[in-house]
């Protein structure tokens, strides 16, 4: 429930971007809606705005005037309501308010890190540690119960601080038991406090591409958190949060430009449920870094250039610019209508392989 509330409330927000910079330009905004359509009540009505709660409890959204519909002869004439059109505004001013929602999301993102590394301190890179990636069904590690996102310690006697001492030693030892300690990370890749030991005896003739142990590894940093002084704190905390919010900007844009590993690795409400859940129960860190990491990814998913996506609207006002308003008004609705079966399909596609195939 809580995880949500969460995505609901980052979305909600986004329209309040929307929102706030369409009221700057004045132009109306005639309803302002928590949850989705169809409405179950209106609240209030504040000017020419109608403020309701919806049926559908997931985020919110803003109806400008002049935005989707055709205008009639009578709102393009009336002086009262033309100069309150989002048609009738110039193209930068449209931009901006298409730009609000996203600009929002990069924002809530970037005060969600800041909160953390305010509250946390910075983190400095202080060693090396290797994470398993990776455990094979039905081998030495998996009959140990090496989990994934663990880290190795140390084996026995020796400390591991990368991926290719750890190879080595078990190599070394093949066919005899050896102690494991493990431990956790946090998602800032900060250890834990316990150890536990597990004993395992690595294969001397594994199946090909298994390895000895039947693990897949990698190195990882271990983090140190400097505090600072009060008044100093939520400085550095936004440097940090910047840093932290550009860093996940590009990994998504990265992401989003190769469809194979997109396709590989998209995920839809339910994945992102799951892992929702998981983070409220490790903390307010982790739940607050991972608001902060789907605020960026909903920020960069709108800007992707696809009808019915925030990217897809700015898209038409640039072409208005090359080839005319006229002509870009004939075919914008259509294709807004087409952008949202497809979004709508791949949400059920997604949700389909979340549920059955994961």
């Amino acid at each position: 429930m809580t995880t949500i509330l969460i995505l609901s409330l980052l979305v909600l927000l986004h329209e309040l971007g929307h929102f706030l910079i369409a009221k700057l330009f004045g132009i109306h905004v005639l309803e302002f809606g928590i949850g989705l359509p169809p409405k179950a009540l209106k609240l209030f009505k504040y000017k020419e705005t109608e403020y309701t709660l919806n049926w559908l409890p997931i985020g919110g959204f803003v109806r400008l005037a002049g935005e989707e519909t055709d205008p009639t002869l009578w709102e393009r004439i009336n002086p009262l309501t033309h100069g309150h059109m989002f048609f009738a505004k110039p193209a930068w001013q449209r931009a901006l308010v298409i730009l609000a929602g996203v600009t929002m999301n990069f924002l809530i993102g970037i005060a969600c890190f800041s909160l953390i590394y305010t509250k946390m301190g910075i983190p400095t890179e202080i060693g090396k540690q290797v994470m398993v990636t990776q455990v094979v069904e039905g081998s030495p590690a998996k009959l140990a119960e090496i989990k994934v996102e663990e880290v190795v310690v140390k084996i026995d006697d020796t400390m591991i601080d990368n991926s290719e001492q750890f190879v080595e030693i078990v190599k070394e030892n093949r066919g005899k038991a050896i102690s494991i300690y493990l431990t956790n990370v946090d998602m800032s890749g900060k250890r834990g406090e316990t150890m536990r030991q597990v004993t395992v005896i690595p294969r001397e003739n594994p199946p090909e591409g298994e390895g000895a142990l039947g693990v897949g590894i990698s190195t990882v940093p271990i983090i140190l958190y400097e505090k600072k002084v009060w008044y100093q704190a939520p400085f550095y905390g936004a440097v940090e949060g910047m840093k932290e919010a550009i860093a996940w900007s590009r990994e998504f844009i990265r992401i989003f430009m190769h469809p194979v590993e997109l396709l590989k690795n998209i995920s839809g409400p339910v994945a992102v449920v799951k892992v929702g859940q998981n983070a409220v129960k490790e903390g307010w860190v982790t739940m607050a870094r991972f608001a902060g990491i789907i605020s960026l990814n909903l920020a960069i998913f709108n800007l992707l250039p696809i009808p019915a996506l925030d990217g897809g609207r700015l898209l038409m006002i640039i072409l208005e610019k090359i080839i005319g308003r006229k002509r870009v008004a004939k075919f914008e609705r259509y294709a807004n209508s087409i952008g949202m079966l497809l979004l709508i399909t791949l949400l059920i596609g997604v949700t389909v392989k979340d549920l059955f195939f994961s």
